[in-house]
């Protein structure tokens, strides 16, 4: 096994809390439900406006963005704690999350984000997990083959679409559980104290 691979959103970060998305809703004035990895932030959200007719201005669709970064910034101490594991024992990482150019700046920026070797995000692959180019397309930026790699997130799509090329996978539900499913892959991190 030569890498371990990470999702962001459900794995190293919670999903966007019911209040965060509230307050996108409520800030757009529409409902909020939506995978935007394909579109720049601007783009998305004046086609959400377009779709019940109204238009946002500049300064609305910055407080927007805002809004929906800062939702996806609350991370699992867990999860941290076992990439921090992970990265002590040896093992390469790596992240693999579906997220447009906005958000992907700023978790790139973080300071778990130094632990990975690679950061892939959707915006900058020009696809999406489960599709197997997006695999594909991180399996070539490590140089490695499916064997090599053990991908952890928290939808079962994605999950299915990794074990469809032969990487082998972990669907994510707490940290926990993602420490006991990597060692029965034989990947061994001792928790430090």
């Amino acid at each position: 096994m030569s890498w371990v691979l990470f999702d962001y959103g459900g794995v190293i970060c919670t999903p966007q809390p019911d209040s965060d998305v509230a307050r996108l809703a409520s800030a757009a004035r529409v409902p909020v439900d939506y995978d935007r990895a394909e579109l720049d932030g601007t783009t998305y959200w004046q086609k959400v406006a377009a779709g019940v007719g109204r238009s946002f201005t500049a300064a609305q669709v910055a407080e927007l963005i805002r809004l929906d970064i800062a939702s996806w910034l609350h991370l699992r101490p867990g999860t941290v704690t076992l990439i921090e594991d992970l990265a002590a024992a040896g093992y390469r990482l790596a992240l693999l999350s579906n997220a447009p150019a906005e958000v992907a700046e700023v978790v790139a920026g973080l300071p778990v984000a130094a632990r990975f070797e690679h950061c892939a995000f959707s915006y900058s692959l020009r696809s999406v997990k489960p599709e197997p180019e997006c695999y594909r397309a991180v399996l070539a930026m490590l140089g490695a083959g499916p064997a090599d790699v053990v991908f952890l997130d928290d939808r079962p799509d994605n999950v299915a679409g990794a074990q469809a090329l032969g990487i082998r996978s972990v669907q994510f539900t707490d940290p926990a559980q993602a420490r006991a499913a990597l060692a029965a892959y034989g990947v061994v991190a001792t928790p430090r104290s």
